[in-house]
């Protein structure tokens, strides 16, 4: 029985919500967001901006009682966007470059993202950007029974990647059949990357 649905930019408030609360001690998004105060704030619009990214560019789930979201990026998917979400997503950029990364750490997430699309094929493949839950629910399986069942909504011939900064992360992955097909360890935080082989 599905305990989650797919959902709209409607619902990105409580996406955030979900996501802030999730990392908002995760050592990565610490290390990428300008430092000083507010910082805390300017996580926050960093979660804004990758919720934001999906549904422009993927499909966002949450879990029937919005305490669990996933965020998953479908490349190879045509999405025709308007002006105005392009205008949006465009100023979202700018301002993540400027205010919320700082421009001391530009360099240090883009060499991130260079890392992470070497190790994506061209064509059609799908992208687990984030999953979150709110820490008071964590520990309970809500995760991964959040990442078993939207990875059943797509058909089998998609192949999934994913990454993830910690390494005690990996073990949950591997039981969800994910394998490790790379580490980077030349950038400021390693890196290991993760890929699901299609069942067909």
């Amino acid at each position: 029985m599905n305990f989650m649905k797919k959902t709209t930019i409607k619902d990105i408030n409580r996406i955030t919500d979900i996501l802030t609360d999730a990392f908002k001690e995760n050592k990565s998004i610490i290390n990428v967001t300008r430092k000083g105060k507010k910082q805390d704030t300017r996580i926050r619009k960093l979660m804004r901006f990758f919720s934001l990214n999906t549904f422009c560019n993927g499909d966002v789930f949450i879990t029937d009682d919005a305490n669990g979201c996933l965020l998953m990026l479908t490349n190879g998917e045509e999405r025709k966007k308007n002006v105005s979400e392009k205008l949006h997503l465009l100023i979202w950029k700018i301002n993540l470059f400027f205010n919320i990364l700082g421009i001391n750490n530009v360099r240090n997430v883009l060499q991130r993202e260079k890392a992470i699309s070497k190790n994506h094929p061209e064509g059609k493949y799908l992208h687990l950007y984030y999953v979150g839950v709110f820490k008071k629910d964590q520990g309970k399986g809500i995760g991964t029974k959040l990442i078993n069942q939207v990875m059943n909504y797509y058909d089998k011939d998609y192949t999934i990647y994913l990454e993830t900064s910690d390494k005690r992360n990996i073990p949950l992955y591997e039981k969800l059949g994910f394998k490790v097909v790379n580490i980077h360890d030349e950038l400021e935080i390693t890196l290991y990357i993760l890929k699901k082989e299609s069942k067909c």
